[in-house]
């Protein structure tokens, strides 16, 4: 059993006409009209004296606020779920969402259900087109363990946004030690949160893995800054999620880092993972790969 364990479903939307989706990174619609769900979800419960506590789950998945007792360095502390998804015919006409879920929130799958039913019948995009919802699949995953080959490649399907290192925003390219510190970080996060609350490693041992990282080669195989903005339909503000996307080439020694790499596909790294930002894919390889 993995020590934070993560659910993995899939919902298809299907429309009559092209689904009117954020035309760069349609998840981030997905994300809005989740919010928008969500909150109607809870409203409907709030009244319901056995499902009171619901409210309370509105802000612990939603929004859920550093108070000042959690060791973070947001005001906003990371989500127990992601979002990413794709449209599955050329026409735009069906589009798969996939919620990934982590820790305690494993256990509120109906929760969701209710949501994502809620989403189709408000409906989705420019136009609140309503649309048919099929769930395809649920399970909890069982973790792959790393291969042991000398070669990473990574590739970023979504923009990795924001992803900092001493105050320096990577974007053209991601070097291992900012890669790894910032996955180690999240997965430490999540399992504080939201799943059984030790540490996978002490503070000091953290340390130490963050310092070795920096022994990793690395190469950009291709891509670069990709640039996407969202706007806000609650406050009209626009946000820009731009960030590396592109495949990047590690080498070396990744047998410290075996524990917190095998969540690497699943987080979503970045700022944004939420709305889709930061979803890769990893392959490891006994060669080293030539472009």
């Amino acid at each position: 059993m993995d020590k934070l364990k993560i659910r993995q479903i899939r919902y298809e939307f299907t429309c009559p006409q092209p689904l009117m989706l954020h035309h760069e990174l349609p998840s981030i619609t997905i994300r809005g009209a989740f919010g928008y769900a969500l909150a109607q979800v809870i409203a409907r419960q709030a009244g319901i004296p056995e499902l009171e506590d619901q409210v309370a789950l509105y802000k612990e998945f939603f929004m859920p606020q550093n108070d000042g007792t959690a060791n973070s360095h947001d005001r906003e502390l990371a989500r127990p779920f992601v979002l990413r998804g794709s449209f599955t015919r050329p026409d735009r006409r069906s589009f798969i969402i996939e919620v990934l879920l982590f820790g305690v929130a494993t256990e509120y799958e109906a929760l969701f259900d209710e949501v994502f039913r809620t989403m189709a019948k408000m409906g989705l995009g420019l136009r609140n087109q309503v649309c048919d919802i099929e769930k395809i699949m649920s399970r909890i995953l069982q973790l792959p363990d790393p291969e042991q080959f000398p070669f990473l490649l990574v590739t970023f399907l979504t923009p990795c946004a924001r992803l900092k290192s001493q105050n320096v925003v990577f974007r053209d390219e991601l070097p291992f030690h900012v890669l790894c510190a910032r996955l180690i970080d999240r997965v430490e996060e999540l399992n504080r949160l939201y799943g059984d609350g030790i540490p996978f490693h002490s503070f000091e041992e953290i340390g130490e893995l963050k310092k070795a990282t920096q022994d990793i080669q690395y190469k950009k195989l291709s891509g670069g800054v990709y640039e996407v903005n969202r706007i806000s339909g609650r406050t009209g503000d626009t946000m820009k999620l731009d960030g590396f996307l592109g495949t990047m080439e590690y080498h070396g020694d990744f047998t410290p880092f075996r524990e917190y790499l095998r969540y690497l596909p699943y987080i979503n790294l970045g700022r944004f993972n939420v709305f889709g930002c930061g979803w890769c894919r990893i392959e490891y390889s006994e060669k080293e790969v030539y472009y």
